[in-house]
């Protein structure tokens, strides 16, 4: 019997997207004013997100940095990442985020996830 092959990690969907504040951090290596964005979280990894916005980024050959502060079950989390590709679907424009988490963030990521998934708030795809 073959084992799982899977390189990536499981990526929870959410029942209901987690509203929270996304910051541009830098465009291009270039520091961006600190002004939040409303947004919503719609499936998270232990290694990135998926994110919609009610604004387009151009994400296509920039580099853009973005700062993720969010709340998943009960710990509030703040993460950097990468905005790595975009789609727009119904007016709503959506991003791959590739977050990165600290060594010492994952076991608290884990567990939020964790606490999730015991609320039935969150499924595995």
């Amino acid at each position: 019997m073959a084992g799982n092959r899977r390189k990536a990690p499981f990526r929870y969907v959410l029942d209901k997207p987690i509203e929270f504040e996304l910051y541009i951090v830098s465009l291009n290596f270039t520091s961006a004013p600190k002004k939040p964005v409303f947004a919503q979280m719609h499936d998270i990894s232990r290694s990135g997100c998926l994110v919609s916005l009610p604004l387009e980024i151009p994400v296509g050959k920039n580099r853009i940095r973005v700062a993720l502060d969010f709340v998943l079950n009960e710990q509030p989390l703040h993460f950097e990442g990468l905005l790595k590709w975009n789609k727009e679907e119904e007016g709503r424009h959506y991003y791959g985020v590739e977050m990165e988490v600290p060594d010492e963030e994952k076991d608290r990521l884990q567990l939020e996830l964790r606490g999730l998934a015991g609320a039935n708030r969150i499924r595995v795809m």
